[in-house]
Order: structure tokens, then sequence, then C-alpha cells
């Protein structure tokens, strides 16, 4: 797989971003802080108690926002942006 690095989508990242706030706004938040990196969390088919390291875990790609009034997270799959050229 290339490398892809946060810092050259960023801009893109950012307006894609905003473009999705503005259709769907937060309430309650004023503004919002881009998280400086691409967030890999990982898919899980069943819960279980032991710990589990390497293996076959399937990620899911996200990018992330921190908002100023609350400190909450909201989090963006990647392939929703439709960010041209990044692509996972």
């Amino acid at each position: 797989m290339t490398e892809i690095k946060f810092e050259d989508f960023k801009p893109q990242i950012t307006t894609a971003i905003q473009n999705k706030l503005q259709a769907v706004p937060i309430h309650g938040e004023a503004g919002f802080t881009l998280v400086d990196g691409f967030i890999m969390q990982p898919l899980n088919k069943e819960l279980t108690a032991n710990i589990i390291i390497g293996g076959t875990t399937t990620l899911l790609p996200l990018v992330a926002v921190v908002g100023n009034t609350s400190g909450r997270l909201y989090y963006f799959a990647v392939k929703t942006l439709n960010i041209p050229g990044l692509t996972i």
C-alpha cells in the first residue's frame, strides 16, 4: 500500500468536513478543530475478554474534529469525504 500523508490532504479534508457540517450542522458547538492525522479504527466481528495482538483486523480509516465548546470528538469516514486522490 502506498503511504498517504495527512498533511498532503489537510486542506481538502478541512473543506470536505466544513461542507458536511454546513449540510448537517452540529448545534451547540462554537466551531471545530481538526485532529492532525488519520485514525485507524479496528472493526471486530465478536466481543471477547481476550486481548488480540496482530491478526487480520479490519481497519476503518477516519478523520476527526474536536468540538470547541464540548470537547467531543466527531468522526468522519475518509471514504465519505470523496476527496480526489485520497483512496484507501
